[in-house]
């Protein structure tokens, strides 16, 4: 699976602008090529599976149909720095993706490597009845993930630091001013 360069800074931007909050959202590949084309951030303060969950995902699915995308993966930052582990929530809340895609995939935002040049996705698969860890993701070796570009990781630890996260929005901050781009957010990528 191919990350585009917007897939892979959006979700980090996400995580930098609320460092101490679990922060969620989902990755949309294109139908045509299956790639993952875009990020969409959902939740830095409704963490949990909550009617606010089913209205957000109701809307990425409504704009999914209206560009020709699909929801595809999960992704989530914990709270915690050290934490790499796909949380409960996490796990159900891809599980339900997997009903409707079989390659559903979730990531897993190593805290740690936000603001290294080191790629900071852990990509989780379903295999065996459960979430695993996908070895060898985003190296030489592996070919299930990887980046399109592989100066991302380069380009978003230069947008942490230029304040780029701070135009990041997400369902969460669209609950507080409708006028938030959350499904697109232009301002970032």
């Amino acid at each position: 699976m191919k990350f585009a360069h917007k897939s892979y800074l959006k979700p980090l931007l996400h995580a930098a602008k609320y460092p101490t909050t679990t922060v969620s959202g989902v990755f949309l590949t294109d139908k045509a090529t299956g790639n993952v084309v875009d990020a969409v951030p959902l939740f830095h303060f409704w963490n949990s599976l909550t009617p606010m969950l089913e209205v957000a995902m109701s809307q990425v699915d409504l704009h999914c149909q209206a560009h020709g995308l699909r929801i595809a993966g999960y992704y989530e930052a914990n709270e915690r720095v050290d934490e790499e582990a796909l949380s409960p929530v996490g796990q159900k809340i891809a599980s339900q993706i997997l009903q409707v895609n079989p390659d559903t995939f979730a990531v897993v935002i190593k805290n740690e490597s936000i603001s290294t040049e080191d790629v900071a996705f852990l990509p989780y698969q379903f295999k065996d009845g459960q979430w695993r860890v996908s070895k060898g993701a985003f190296s030489e070796k592996g070919d299930a993930f990887t980046l399109e570009d592989t100066s991302s990781p380069a380009l978003t630890v230069k947008a942490i630091r230029d304040g780029l996260c701070s135009k990041i929005a997400d369902f969460d901050n669209h609950l507080e001013n409708v006028r938030e781009d959350w499904l697109n957010n232009k301002e970032v990528a």
